[in-house]
C-alpha cells in the first residue's frame, strides 16, 4: 500500500480490478468503499488499444465531470448538449477530445475540450444518446497528454448501464453522485490496479 501513497494530491480513487471494488481516499484516509463496480468487457490491460473493450491499468489524473443531469457541484461540471461528441477516430485532429459542434466557438478550461463548425471525423460517441450511462460521468485522463493514435479514447467513470463497459469504469447512479459531490481537488487521481 505504501507505493500508492502520494503527497501531490489530496483526493484519490483506487480501483482494485480483481475485487471489483473502488476505494475513495482523502488526505490519506479512506472515506468510502464502492462494491460491484463494472469494468471493460475484455478485462483490464496495461497496453490498451482502440476498440479492445479493455479498461486501462495505471495512475491517471481525473478530468472534468459531465452529464445529462442538472446538478450543482464544486468540481468542474459540463452539461451535455446535443452538439457534444467524444471523438474516437484516431485519424482525426480531434481524437480523444470532447468537441462541441456548431457556429458558436467556446473557450474551455481543459485542452482536450474543443469547438468546431462541423463534424470532421468518422467515429465518435454522440454523448446525448447515452441517456443512462452519461447521466453523470467523469473523465479519466487516459491517453490525453500526449495523445497516441489507436491507444484508446473516451475512458470515463460513469453510471452503470449493463454488466460490462467498452473500457470505462461504471458504478451505480447514487455512487456516481456521491463521487461528484465528494470531489473537490482538481489534482485528484484514479489509480487502477
Amino acid at each position: 500500500m505504501k507505493k500508492l501513497e502520494h503527497s501531490n494530491y489530496k483526493q484519490r480513487i483506487i480501483v482494485f480490478t480483481t475485487k471489483k471494488k473502488m476505494f475513495l481516499y482523502e488526505s490519506g484516509k479512506m472515506v468510502k468503499i464502492i462494491n460491484n463496480i463494472i469494468l471493460g468487457k475484455n478485462g483490464c490491460v496495461k497496453e490498451k488499444i482502440e476498440g479492445d473493450k479493455c479498461t486501462p491499468l495505471g495512475n491517471f489524473k481525473l478530468g472534468f465531470a459531465f452529464g445529462l443531469d442538472n446538478i450543482r457541484i464544486q468540481y468542474p461540471y459540463y452539461k451535455i448538449s446535443s452538439n457534444v461528441y467524444w471523438v474516437n477516430d484516431s485519424n482525426s485532429e480531434y481524437y480523444n477530445d470532447w468537441v462541441c459542434v456548431g457556429t458558436d466557438t467556446q473557450d474551455y478550461t481543459y485542452p482536450y475540450m474543443k469547438s468546431c463548425s462541423k463534424i470532421e471525423w468518422k467515429d465518435s460517441e454522440h454523448l446525448c444518446e447515452y441517456e443512462k450511462t452519461y447521466q453523470l460521468g467523469l473523465v479519466i485522463e487516459y491517453n490525453i497528454n500526449p495523445k497516441i493514435k489507436k491507444k484508446g479514447s473516451a475512458i470515463f467513470l460513469h453510471v452503470k448501464n449493463k454488466n460490462y463497459t467498452e473500457g470505462c469504469i461504471a458504478v451505480e447512479y447514487n455512487d456516481m453522485l456521491y463521487i461528484l459531490n465528494w470531489l473537490k481537488d482538481k489534482n485528484a487521481r484514479i489509480i487502477i490496479i
